[in-house]
């Protein structure tokens, strides 16, 4: 058995099925009113599980989910999964940037208890699609997993103090991925990442003010750029088709708490405070009541 957060269960659903472990394997962990996974409820789920006869093996923490920026408790999350013996992965393939800020560091306090970590450069840094790390503490595990001699496989790093990428991953053949991560981090450095992540939280919190004193609701509690909001009475799907078909922005909609709400995420390291506006004042234009 394995376990994630009700805000998370729809993005490892195919990691489920795919894997042959079967989605009755998935155990869906309730959230709290910030949607975070709720870690009584974690361990409860752990201990029925073994009472019944089964075998939790894994606990799947999120930094940051892509919907609303949930953080769930890493530290905690990591003290149960020790004392359960269990395989802790974090999820951090969006809120993951996080780390590079110092501002927002302390958001993912935990993240060093992990077994595995998820992260894409692709999301809030900007590297070309597609870009997924898979970080682990145990250097033994993937060639453990993948390694296998072939005849007809090449000899060049025979004796060198390298690993050809076959040995350590699924694939046999693939391309250089790991190049445009290696660009972006040559033109943009960890000083111009942790500036440009800090200037797009900021102007996530600028959205969130800027909603506020509209009238709209925000829906999630973050301090990342995702905002969820709402308006009594709105019609949520007409407010995002006329806002994509006018050409100024992009957002769109969401479900929080079985609720339909808007849903706008800073994405781009040059927004600026006078598009923040824009986008407020075109929301305020084309409100539509319900």
């Amino acid at each position: 058995m394995f376990y994630v957060s009700a805000e998370s269960h729809h993005s490892f659903l195919k990691a489920a099925r795919l894997t042959g472990i079967g989605s009755a394997s998935l155990r869906t962990v309730p959230t709290n009113n910030k949607l975070q996974m709720q870690e009584p409820a974690l361990q409860a789920m752990i201990r029925q599980d073994r009472e019944q006869g089964l075998a939790p093996f894994l606990v799947v923490a999120t930094a940051g989910t892509t919907n609303a920026g949930a953080i769930d408790p890493l530290a905690g999350l990591g003290a149960i999964t020790a004392e359960e013996k269990l395989w802790y992965h974090v999820d951090a393939a969006w809120g993951g940037a996080a780390a590079l800020a110092p501002e927002l560091r302390p958001l993912i306090d935990g993240i060093h208890l992990a077994d595995s970590i998820t992260f894409d450069p692709h999301k809030w840094l900007s590297v070309p699609m597609g870009a997924g790390l898979y970080l682990t503490r145990h250097r033994d595990i993937l060639g453990n997993t993948f390694r296998t001699q072939n005849a007809y496989m090449p000899r060049d790093a025979a004796g060198l103090d390298i690993v050809d990428p076959y040995q350590h991953s699924m694939q046999w053949s693939r391309r250089f991925t790991g190049l445009k991560v290696f660009l972006s981090l040559l033109t943009a450095g960890w000083d111009g990442y942790a500036a440009a992540i800090g200037h797009q939280a900021a102007m996530g919190q600028l959205l969130r003010n800027e909603l506020h004193a509209s009238g709209w609701r925000i829906e999630n509690d973050t301090p990342l750029p995702v905002v969820c909001f709402s308006a009594a009475g709105l019609d949520a799907q007409s407010i995002v088709r006329q806002i994509v078909e006018s050409g100024q922005a992009w957002i769109s909609t969401t479900v929080i708490a079985g609720r339909t709400v808007l849903r706008a995420c800073i994405t781009h390291y040059g927004t600026q405070p006078e598009d923040v506006r824009a986008l407020v004042s075109a929301l305020n234009g084309v409100a539509v009541p319900v």
